[in-house]
């Protein structure tokens, strides 16, 4: 089986780093190699090929409802796996070549991608989705078509992430990623006037830590780390679903405390609730009484440092896969 790559770095974000930690995992089982860069570059010229197209015959979604792509000279006679954020059709473009078995794992499936992903089963005979969204799988299966739709949790490699001894976190609140305006507007001031090192985006779109090795040091430097799913944060894209990211994971490989909301598949997992949940009457006054009495919740910390360690590995996902895929 051949794993399908992109690191060309077109469109780089941190959030992309858990995803090539998966693919790096996978890679050291001996059953997988990297697809072949000649033929990865064939499937990136039809993938912009198409996209033209689109734009010169206005037929939109040409890529998904069009059989110019089966009829094309590129042939790729493996099974494919891909890993995708989100619908990646120019990174997934190489799985329309196979003659073998065509699979994915795919991030952030929220129903605003569900129409086109359910055209992409169809028309490119997708033969397995791993998806790490547990809410999309009964929508999928019930679309109508062969392939095997199975939920996948996202994981983390323990080996990436590090931290700081407690007494030497100087970020005391941090705010990555998606920001919940409501709670923010809520705990910002208070903070700023009780001298707290807060860490947030300060406009729409800001990377707080630009690069991996920053992001890395960022989480190792924070006490509190914020977090709530996308159905709060962004629901006008996540439908109402909520999920386990990997941040969840990543900040407490980090040895952050999380507060915010935890996501009822994180719950599931854990059998536990590891987040402390947000006192809305008081938002900002939990969090400097948290600060205050830190000592108190280290023993959670250190439980949820343990349990995502060791049953919650990107190792551990890729063994369920594998075991479905080479029973």
């Amino acid at each position: 089986m051949k794993l399908i790559l992109d690191r060309s770095h077109r469109h780089y974000h941190v959030s992309q780093d858990n995803s090539w930690d998966f693919e790096e995992e996978i890679l050291s089982d001996p059953r997988l190699h990297p697809l072949g860069l000649a033929a990865s570059r064939l499937s990136w010229g039809v993938y912009y090929s198409l996209r033209l197209l689109e734009k010169v015959s206005r037929s939109p979604d040409l890529i998904l409802h069009s059989n110019l792509a089966l009829r094309s000279p590129v042939k790729i006679n493996d099974d494919l796996f891909c890993c995708l954020i989100g619908l990646s059709l120019g990174k997934a473009m190489p799985l329309v070549f196979s003659s073998g078995r065509k699979c994915i794992y795919l991030l952030d499936a929220w129903p605003s991608i569900h129409e086109p992903l359910i055209e992409m089963i169809r028309n490119w005979r997708i033969d397995f989705v791993f998806t790490a969204n547990s809410q999309s799988v009964e929508r999928l299966r019930k679309s109508g078509h062969d392939c095997q739709v199975i939920w996948v949790p996202e994981g983390v490699k323990p080996q990436t992430y590090y931290f700081r001894p407690y007494e030497n976190k100087d970020i005391d609140i941090l705010e990555f990623g998606r920001k919940y305006d409501r709670y923010h507007d809520h705990i910002v001031e208070s903070l700023a006037k009780a001298g707290k090192v807060h860490r947030f985006e300060r406009k729409k779109g800001e990377i707080i830590f630009p690069t991996k090795e920053e992001f890395l040091d960022g989480l190792a430097r924070s006490r509190i780390s914020i977090c709530f799913p996308s159905s709060l944060t962004h629901p006008e894209w996540s439908g109402g679903f909520e999920t386990l990211t990997g941040r969840f994971l990543q900040c407490m490989l980090s040895k952050c405390l999380i507060v915010g909301q935890s996501p009822q598949e994180l719950t599931d997992l854990f059998g536990y609730n590891p987040v402390v949940e947000i006192d809305w009457h008081n938002p900002a006054g939990q969090l400097l009484d948290i600060l205050n009495h830190f000592a108190e919740y280290i023993p959670l910390i250190e439980k949820n440092y343990v349990e995502a360690r060791s049953n919650h590995t990107w190792k551990q996902r890729w063994q369920q896969i594998a075991g479905i895929l080479f029973p």
